[in-house]
């Protein structure tokens, strides 16, 4: 049986758990410099067990919840009480909510964080290994350069006798 996105949206109900945080990104000024910019996002389940794990993150708060606290009438409704001010929702907001829901809902031994509670670099049910030198920079260029490819072997392509 295959399940439409249809029928994938309508099995997300309000009380649904996501966790969201707030990504510290670079964003290039007029300048060419960068300017640190504060962006709110989805963190699907699997990067939340990466977090209490000790693994290095660009958030510097995150907060679980519900999904109708954080999308009312198809809009991103952003708690600024708890997450701070001067934030940005990412791109697809909406989008990527109900994809880190449907992450949750498919595995629920990964709801690490109680609804309600945040944590941040200093206190929470874990603390989240911020890094600085973890830069994200928003539309960026990606410049490839021959430098960037694999060196393989020389005999990575013959056939051995």
């Amino acid at each position: 049986m295959t399940v439409t996105y249809t029928q994938q949206l309508a099995d997300i109900k309000g009380m649904d758990y996501v966790v969201i945080g707030v990504a510290v990104c670079y964003q290039k000024n007029a300048e060419g410099k960068t300017d640190p910019v504060h962006i709110v996002e989805p963190i699907p389940s699997t990067a939340l067990e990466s977090m209490s794990r000790g693994n290095r993150t660009s958030f510097i708060k995150i907060y679980a919840t519900t999904y109708a606290d954080v999308i009312q009438n198809d809009n991103p409704a952003i708690p600024t009480d708890i997450l701070g001010e001067d934030l940005y929702a990412c791109n697809a907001f909406v989008d990527r909510t109900q994809a880190a829901t449907r992450t949750y809902k498919a595995k629920p031994e990964l709801r690490l964080l109680p609804i309600g509670s945040t944590a941040t670099p200093e206190e929470g049910p874990f603390k989240l290994v911020y890094d600085p030198a973890f830069r994200r920079v928003l539309g960026g260029d990606r410049i490839v350069s021959d430098s960037d490819n694999v060196k393989q072997h020389s005999h990575t392509h013959q056939t051995l006798v």
